[in-house]
């Protein structure tokens, strides 16, 4: 009976509740219905999540890491948050998906989210050549730093918004084993190491 009970209240939550969608439902995020102060989130394929809450001066009230399973729920109890403007910052793989929380008279309202990709280079080998992605950089400077395994610069290059595309390093006759490409945006920094030999 009480199993029949949980089901069943689980399913008028579903029913009753709004549902909002980040990105190519990678993840998802529930506002739970009229004088209710919580949030819950539905995750549809397993992933690694951070979930962080944002008070209205930017602070962080609330980070966790999530080992999220899929079709898992997770659910978030605002009643100690008093009525105010929040945000929840959600980062999932190469996603981050940020919505704004209005607490008001015992409600709850979400905006829609705010999706961002985030920049991650790609540094392959190709035909003696190393080939390092900038397509998708954010906007602004980024700076390329290549070393060899010594840590010894051996290539250093700051890129405009106009230059960023695939960039091609001939590795023949550099006689390392292995190159570190460091490349350095306003908000990030990469490391990546490729192995020649």
């Amino acid at each position: 009976m009480k199993n029949l009970l949980k089901i069943g209240f689980t399913a008028v939550l579903l029913f009753v509740s709004a549902c909002l969608y980040a990105g190519e439902n990678d993840f998802s995020f529930k506002a739970e219905g009229v004088n209710k102060k919580s949030v819950v989130f539905f995750v549809n394929e397993a992933q690694i999540m951070e979930v962080s809450i944002y008070g209205a001066g930017n602070e962080v009230l609330y980070k966790k890491k999530i080992n999220a399973k899929a079709g898992s729920t997770k659910t978030y109890d605002l009643n100690s948050f008093p009525d105010g403007n929040y945000r929840f910052k959600v980062v999932a793989q190469s996603r981050t998906a940020e919505y704004n929380v209005l607490i008001e008279d015992g409600d709850v309202q979400v905006s829609e989210p705010s999706i961002t990709e985030a920049f991650n280079p790609a540094v392959t080998i190709e035909d003696g050549l190393v080939m390092l992605n900038l397509k998708n950089a954010p906007k602004g400077s980024i700076e390329v730093q290549v070393l060899n395994k010594y840590n010894e610069e051996l290539y250093k290059k700051v890129y405009d918004d106009d230059s960023k595309c695939i960039k091609r390093f001939k590795i023949a006759g550099v006689g390392a084993s292995a190159l570190t490409f460091v490349i350095r945006t306003e908000d990030a920094e990469f490391e990546k190491t490729v192995q020649l030999n």
